[in-house]
């Protein structure tokens, strides 16, 4: 809606600019045919400012939908409007030349109409043209929009569960080892939840302000330190500009997951996770390194696993050709993801 208040206020300003220039094109076809600058000027724009005008009117009327009608009764009614707009076109010429010079508006009524006419045909016919390619790519970006919503509801979808087992299998555990911590362990777990919930609610924003992705994240590590104790370590250098930066709801966790689970937990000495936020030059980069047990760098490229795959893919579906993962790691050297986000604040939040 927004979009569309801003688009008519700049159609005034778009339309005499437009005037302007189709002006300053037929002066010199004027001055041609022998009429003086005062003459030449005049008439240009009294052929320029009601085409543009008219033609404003037109894009309106070949850009409104027609549904129900077929291929047929399309064609008749864009026949007729191109018709209606060559005429008025035409008159308003005569109209606006008759009080100037009654002879030139004679003479241009008995030799310039007839190719008046067939002149403001085709002009409707190109704008009808752009206005149809135009509503066609929108559509096609519409439905776009809507396939890769779909894609990211499957995404999450199919991470909710494997999140939610994993995180229940830590309480289990928790459970047996200490009861005692089970209780705070539950209120984190709950915490945990709500975010989930709200993030694949409909109807809720799909992206988030970093420093609210990174409280979802500390709520989770503190659920695993819990489990682990001293054995999982955390760090932060965060930028405070970038925490108000905006990021894909869930998009952290599953790196996050697989640091401490695959990285820290099978250490008996455990490790450290570092959790690193940045802007450069207009970029959001998001880093999230452990010292753990590291991995082999060819599978991890390949995509293997869910996590690292299910954020490629959401990177793809927010930020398409706008983003990049890089993965740095080797056996026994530790796991390290970097994140390139394009950098603007979440839709709703000022500047």
């Amino acid at each position: 809606m927004k979009a569309r208040l801003d688009g008519w206020r700049r159609m005034p300003i778009l339309l005499t600019l437009v005037a302007l220039a189709g002006s300053a094109l037929l002066v010199p076809v004027y001055l041609g045919q022998g009429l003086p600058w005062g003459h030449a000027i005049a008439a240009a724009l009294m052929v320029a400012v009601p085409g543009v005008l008219l033609g404003g009117c037109a894009w309106r009327f070949a850009r409104r939908p027609r549904k129900g009608l077929g291929r047929r009764r399309a064609l008749v009614v864009h026949g007729l409007a191109a018709m209606g707009f060559a005429v008025a076109w035409t008159v308003a010429i005569y109209l606006l030349a008759l009080p100037v010079h009654r002879e030139a508006a004679q003479a241009f009524l008995y030799n310039g109409a007839p190719w008046q006419l067939v002149g403001g045909l085709i002009l409707y016919a190109a704008i009808a043209a752009n206005a149809q390619w135009r509503r066609t790519r929108e559509q096609l970006t519409e439905q776009a929009l809507v396939a890769s919503r779909a894609e990211l509801q499957a995404l999450r979808a199919q991470l909710d569960p494997h999140f939610l087992f994993n995180t229940l299998h830590s309480l289990t555990q928790l459970a047996r080892d200490d009861s005692a911590a089970t209780e705070q362990a539950l209120e984190r777990f709950g915490d945990l939840m709500r975010y989930v919930l709200h993030s694949g609610r409909s109807g809720t924003p799909e992206v988030v302000a970093l420093e609210d992705e990174l409280a979802f994240i500390r709520h989770y590590l503190a659920l695993e330190q819990l489990r682990l104790g001293e054995r999982l370590g955390v760090e932060e250098a965060l930028d405070p500009e970038a925490l108000e930066l905006a990021v894909p709801s869930l998009l952290l966790q599953p790196l996050v997951e697989n640091a401490v689970r695959h990285g820290i937990a099978p250490r008996l000495e455990g490790g450290t996770l570092r959790l690193a936020a940045a802007v450069e030059e207009g970029s959001l980069i998001v880093e999230i390194a452990d010292d753990g047990q590291g991995a082999d760098a060819e599978a991890c490229r390949l995509g293997a696993g869910l996590g690292l795959s299910t954020v490629r893919r959401q990177l793809e579906l927010h930020y398409p050709g706008r983003s990049h993962m890089q993965v740095t790691t080797a056996p026994g050297r530790g796991f390290a993801v970097r994140l390139v986000l394009p950098g603007h604040l979440p839709q709703g939040r000022a500047s």
